[in-house]
């Protein structure tokens, strides 16, 4: 039929597509088994803080995931995502929110980022911060 596109593409702002790309790796993470105990979770007081945030947490038996989520256009692009200092602010920001919530002090800590090229390609790795 001639009045029907092929493709269709939606416009949508970075920021919508980042939080599109959040909600994704938190089901994904939900699928596997995982409970999400906080979301966008701002370690500090005001928005430039150095424990930055976290984009989610995660938690499964005694083991609590602190997730970072990365969204880009292309493959390549994920191997420069994540500097040094960035991964240095995460892991600063997941001590800040065990000091915050007592009750995981005894839970082993995992670091895991996600890159995502939308609309659905999603690559989890784990321990990515000890990587280093």
């Amino acid at each position: 039929m001639m009045f029907m596109k092929k493709h269709w593409k939606l416009k949508i702002s970075n920021k919508q597509s980042g939080a599109l790309a959040e909600f994704l790796c938190r089901m994904y993470m939900r699928f596997s088994g995982y409970r999400i105990v906080a979301k966008n979770y701002i370690c500090g007081s005001g928005k430039k803080t150095p424990f930055g945030e976290l984009d989610f947490v995660a938690t499964r038996g005694k083991q609590i995931v602190f997730c970072e989520v990365k969204k880009r256009q292309q493959n390549e692009d994920f191997l420069k995502a994540l500097s040094h200092t960035q991964q240095q602010r995460i892991m600063r920001g997941g001590l800040y929110f065990l000091r915050q919530n007592p009750q995981y002090k005894q839970y082993t800590i995992q670091f895991d980022v996600f890159f995502v090229r939308l609309p659905f390609h999603i690559e989890r790795i784990k321990n990515a911060l000890f990587l280093n």
